[in-house]
């Protein structure tokens, strides 16, 4: 028995009420179960209960069995004082509030159906990575929908928690959308050091010297550790001058440069190494103005997608790495990264928006936009695929792989919609 389950129970009053009485006897009515609370405190609050026809207001603590009261330390802590009820799998010890008095106690393991127990150990003791896999096709569409729906914003929300500091911080907008760009800019592999580089080289800076692209990249190799070397080529060592002259120059604005060391280049493509996605930043920033404008104001998802098929300055043709020439080879961000950098940017960046102003038509925006994506294809999307679920747009990738990381693997069947349709079928 689990005590998430007990919440459910109680929530739903999935329990024989019939002669229901407290483990002193008394008969015990529910009008209000009260409402869920997930911070420290009883679990629900606002309960409204009548004991022999006396009507309690308060809130309501369940435990597997009676004595967790004490093991919790309950009896120790004041916000436990307006509990009226003690709801228990099993009640194997009396309980009692500081004064002495006995808190009501109701005991529920003779109470709930089997099947209802049997269908939850069953998604719980799930292996499949869908714990309710088994189930899919029993959900209507309209359950299914609805959780998919709730996912996608989680998501959004989430994704757009860590540029919430820089926008407080700095109360500029411009500073959380290149935040969040850098963000995507690192895609899995190297999202942390590109964070940790938009945050030692200000927005501002940059829109100073976005007109020229060698000042950009002297900018952004500088502030990531690259130009710490030595170099045989006369294009880095260019790029290490000039960010010599920037870096007295700005001493005040930059933050310390990084360790070269935190990039990784392992088992990546060469397209894929942070040098070239550098460079590819360096051309979007430069074709920018104001990214916030861009992406959240004025936006245009064709007009961006087009605009993001950068191409590197001329070094980098021949070239992954610093002094390490290699075969001639024009290098452009593809359609799949674009869309991936897209996908990662800008909806989480628009709920971001949504959410500071009030304003729920950027939330709109942040979905329509997901819905005008390609899907993404990867091992979580094909299991749904598997399952006959339609997967056509970014929407539905999104909120699949939300689910899939959120509930399905943590086995969060009594937060989900769908895992709730199926116990209550």
């Amino acid at each position: 028995m689990k005590e998430d389950f007990l919440h459910y129970v109680w929530r739903y009053q999935k329990f024989n009420k019939i002669d229901l009485e407290t483990t002193d006897g008394g008969l015990v009515k529910t009008i209000k179960t009260g409402f869920a609370h997930h911070n420290s405190g009883p679990d629900f609050q606002h309960a409204k209960i009548l004991v022999d026809e006396m009507e309690w207001n308060g809130a309501v603590e369940i435990h597997i069995k009676s004595s967790d009261w004490n093991r919790h330390h309950h009896h120790h802590d004041p916000n436990y004082e307006n509990v009226v009820l003690h709801v228990v799998w099993q009640n194997d010890k009396p309980i009692q509030h500081p004064d002495g008095s006995k808190i009501p106690t109701i005991e529920l393991k003779d109470r709930v159906d089997y099947t209802l127990i049997e269908k939850f150990e069953k998604l719980q003791n799930s292996q499949d990575e869908i714990p309710c896999a088994g189930h899919w096709f029993e959900v209507s569409d309209l359950h299914k929908s609805e959780m998919l729906e709730k996912v996608l914003v989680e998501r959004l929300h989430r994704k757009s928690e860590k540029a919430k500091t820089h926008f407080f911080g700095t109360q500029n907008w411009d500073q959380a959308s290149y935040f969040m760009l850098l963000s995507a800019m690192g895609f899995k592999v190297n999202q942390h050091p590109f964070e940790h580089l938009a945050e030692i080289l200000p927005y501002s800076l940059i829109k100073k010297y976005r007109a020229n692209v060698f000042q950009l990249e002297a900018l952004l190799f500088g502030c990531s550790g690259f130009l710490n070397s030595s170099f045989e080529d006369s294009y880095p060592n260019q790029l290490k001058k000039e960010w010599e002259f920037l870096k007295h120059k700005h001493h005040a604005t930059l933050g310390s440069p990084m360790n070269v060391h935190e990039w990784r280049f392992l088992r990546l493509r060469p397209a894929n190494f942070p040098t070239i996605r550098l460079a590819e930043l360096a051309q979007i920033l430069h074709i920018f103005p104001s990214i916030f404008d861009s992406f959240v104001i004025d936006l245009n998802l064709k007009s961006i997608q087009k605009r993001m098929k950068v191409k590197v300055s001329d070094y980098w043709l021949n070239h992954y790495q610093f002094d390490k020439e290699s075969k001639f080879r024009k290098k452009q961000l593809g359609e799949n990264s674009i869309k991936t950098l897209i996908i990662n940017c800008l909806p989480p960046l628009l709920a971001l928006y949504a959410n500071s102003v009030g304003e729920e038509k950027y939330m709109d925006k942040a979905i329509q936009l997901l819905n005008g994506i390609k899907a993404e294809k990867n091992y979580i999307t094909k299991k749904f695929s598997d399952l006959g679920e339609e997967i056509t747009s970014a929407f539905d990738s999104q909120a699949m792989i939300q689910l899939h990381n959120d509930y399905c693997q943590p086995k969060k069947c009594l937060d989900c919609s769908i895992g709730l349709s199926i116990l209550k079928a």
